[in-house]
């Protein structure tokens, strides 16, 4: 049986960003937390076609003490709600140097040695270059999420996950 795998960013990806001192950044309480438009559909025909989902997602705020592991929970268990297979997370700032968080490419790594045979297909979807370098580290293909169209990227570049997939599948 072939593997077709697809990592997925969790924030601006699978949901919205939210503005903390004038920047966009990843929420910190459930209540804030809001899946995307189009995700839900996105994924319900990445699974029709047979993709395992795996979510890796960096959130540092744990480690920061500026989140607490409750309200990551909460988080975590509405994304795996939407019927994404798995949600690795680094909960490392830069200062702790660990292997886990993107751009290093310790949870796509963690994950592919722990299914039974190498992958036919991989591919990363996330809205940060440290995803696409997580990515590339790993052989996949990626898709560059982008809201803001004058961004200058190598990489195919979407405005949203649905858009995305369709695009992986050839639809557009």
């Amino acid at each position: 049986m072939s593997h077709k795998v697809v990592f997925l960013d969790r924030d601006g990806v699978l949901n919205d960003l939210v503005e903390r001192d004038g920047k966009m950044v990843s929420p910190r309480l459930f209540k804030d937390f809001r899946i995307l438009d189009g995700v839900s559909d996105a994924i319900g025909i990445l699974r029709q076609q047979n993709y395992e989902l795996v979510v890796v997602t960096n959130q540092p705020d744990i480690s920061r003490g500026l989140m607490v592991q409750t309200e990551l929970d909460k988080m975590t268990q509405a994304v795996l709600a939407l019927g994404v297979h798995q949600v690795l997370i680094c909960p490392h700032s830069d200062e702790d140097e660990c292997f886990c968080r993107k751009p290093k490419p310790g949870l796509l790594t963690q994950y592919l040695v722990s299914i039974d045979s190498e992958p036919t297909e991989i591919w990363m979807i996330g809205d940060q270059e440290v995803d696409m370098r997580a990515g590339d580290a790993v052989g996949a293909k990626a898709i560059f999420i982008s809201r803001n169209r004058k961004e200058e990227t190598a990489f195919i570049t979407q405005p949203d996950l649905r858009t995305a997939v369709l695009s992986m599948m050839g639809r557009i």
